[in-house]
């Protein structure tokens, strides 16, 4: 088993990390969400289900229910809060059938069902360092890591092609220069479309 840590310093940041997580789970797997309350757990699953083509804007705490289920393009995402769970053994009266294949089960207060998660559980360990900003740390299997770890590698900047780190506030590009010199290029009329621009492309979701 490996470790995993990045900072992130905004929602929309945390929820971009979940989100590139999802896309390298392929089902049955579980993730054990840890942190203190507004730690930003339920923020991470919003990613989650946005990485599983799931609707992210149904994701809210389940504590009054237990379990939800969203549906996603490849497989649904099991959204789980063990916080008003007495004992381990209710998270199986819940119907939650850990390892199947057609889900991904994300827990929040995993610690109170731990006797219940499999071996091979994916543990993310929120902390919040300040109002905005979050530690993350992941836990998992040496090749889950791996493969996570070049999925957030940094990428070239599409002007200069120096490294932009995967949460770079400019990012495609290494600098707010970069962005001008690609925004010049289009108003200059360097850059092309490769196509007319249809009626679908202007359509809000």
């Amino acid at each position: 088993m490996k470790t995993f840590e990045i900072t992130t310093h905004s929602h929309a940041q945390t929820e971009e990390v979940a989100c590139m997580l999802a896309k390298l789970l392929v089902g049955g797997e579980t993730i054990a969400l840890r942190g203190d309350l507004g730690a930003g757990k339920t923020c991470f699953v919003r990613g989650l289900a946005s990485g599983l083509s799931c609707d992210e804007r149904q994701v809210s705490s389940p504590t009054f229910i237990v379990l939800q289920r969203y549906r996603g393009a490849r497989i649904d995402l099991v959204h789980v809060d063990a916080y008003r769970l007495s004992n381990p053994e209710q998270l199986r009266d819940s119907g939650l059938e850990l390892g199947a294949h057609d889900s991904v089960a994300a827990i929040e207060w995993s610690e109170r069902v731990e006797s219940e998660l499999p071996a091979d559980t994916i543990t993310v360990s929120l902390a919040a360092t300040s109002p905005t900003e979050r530690a993350v740390t992941i836990h998992a299997s040496d090749n889950f890591i791996e493969r996570l770890g070049m999925s957030l590698r940094p990428r070239p900047c599409a002007i200069c092609k120096a490294p932009v780190e995967f949460l770079g506030q400019t990012k495609p590009f290494c600098s707010k220069r970069c962005r001008d010199v690609d925004l010049g290029r289009w108003i200059d009329g360097r850059y092309q479309i490769s196509r007319p621009i249809e009626q679908t492309d202007l359509d809000e979701d």
